[in-house]
Parts: C-alpha cells; structure tokens; sequence
C-alpha cells in the first residue's frame, strides 16, 4: 500500500509560492540531511516542521520508540533525547521530490527562453567597461 498524499493543485501552488519550501527542497534536492545540518543552513524548528506537517519532508528512517518505562510525562528521561532528535535524518517525500523537479524544470524553461545575444561575460563593473 502507498501512503501517496493526492496533489491538490491549489494547496500545491500555494507551497510552491513559500521561499521556506522552496529552500528546503533546494537544500535536501535528494539526499537525506539531519535536523542538526538544516539548522545550520539557517532554517528554524518552525520550518522544518511546517515541511513536515505538509508532507515535503519526513524522518528518513523511523527514529527507535521509547518506552512508558522510560518516560516522565512524556519525555524521554534519557539525556540523549535532544542529541537524537538534532541528529535524526530527513529526507524529501514523493512531494517535496515533485516540488524540486517542478524548480528545476522551470529553471531549465527560463534559461532557454533568455536570448543568448543579451547574455554577457563581462561584468559592467570591470574597470575595462568604464570609458
């Protein structure tokens, strides 16, 4: 069985227009990442779990379940449970692999489509351009 998320063409144009889904597909582009790493990329808890909570990313490998034993309301007595969580992998779902494909192909459209005679090498503000 598959747990594919229907693509809704409104709810997909609307995380298409988000520069935070757009980021994220961009950074993670098929390899899986840990929390930690996209963290240093700049991106907030916030981020990461709105990519989530919409189903661009998920956990790569499903993280070990703790115990009732090893719990006090509900968190982990363990002192690794932060180091875990900054350390568990994520990686792009069947829509955030959609998404990427879908900037990568209208990258590729707007190359093409940009004459090449207006195209230069030279930067205007070489001191070889100033008259």
């Amino acid at each position: 069985m598959s747990d594919k998320i229907p693509i809704d063409r409104v709810a997909l144009s609307d995380l298409m227009s988000r520069l935070i889904i757009v980021r994220i597909v961009t950074i993670l582009d098929i390899t899986s990442l840990s929390i930690l790493e996209l963290l240093e990329y700049g991106l907030t808890l916030k981020d990461i779990n709105f990519s989530m909570a919409n189903g661009v990313i998920a956990y790569d490998k499903a993280t070990k379940r703790v115990s009732s034993e090893e719990t006090a309301l509900g968190i982990p007595l363990s002192g690794d449970y932060y180091y875990n969580f900054l350390n568990s992998k994520v990686k792009l779902t069947e829509l955030g692999l959609y998404i990427l494909d879908t900037i990568k192909g209208n990258q590729l459209e707007h190359k093409s489509s940009v004459p090449n005679e207006h195209i230069s090498d030279e930067d205007p503000r070489h001191p070889s351009t100033i008259s």
